[in-house]
């Protein structure tokens, strides 16, 4: 009788434990998987100014080297945007010649997630040029 409880005992505790180790590795999983997920997104102006506000506090400058500062950031911002501008077309070709390519190795099942993967991308990029 004794032996009986004993073992009713162990195969409780048994059970809890491997109940608690389950439930430990799923909520680890979702706690790392939310820690490292991807950021938001921040526009880009959003990012400059977050940019100005490092330089003010890293480099204490004062109030008529952040104007400059800001000043140098948007010139530059809008230096690199003209430039990329530029290179557009060629930036599509090469990535649509690179786009043909994989559709040739993928399945039709591939292919119809990969143009949904490519119309997302796509649609993430003109909302990041348009900001």
């Amino acid at each position: 009788m004794i032996h009986n409880s004993k073992f009713k005992a162990s195969l409780l505790i048994g059970v809890i434990f491997l109940l608690g180790a389950i439930v430990g590795a799923s909520l680890g999983t979702t706690i790392v998987s939310r820690k490292f997920a991807a950021p938001p997104e921040v526009s880009e102006s959003k990012r400059r100014k977050m940019v100005l506000e490092k330089f003010k506090s890293r480099l204490k400058l004062t109030p008529e080297q952040a104007q400059k500062v800001q000043i140098i950031l948007e010139q530059t911002h809008q230096q690199l945007k003209d430039l990329n501008h530029s290179i557009k077309p060629q930036s599509e070709e090469i990535r649509n010649r690179m786009r043909s390519r994989v559709r040739e190795l993928l399945s039709e099942e591939q292919k119809n997630e990969f143009e949904l993967m490519t119309r997302e991308y796509d649609q993430r990029k003109a909302r990041e040029e348009s900001s």
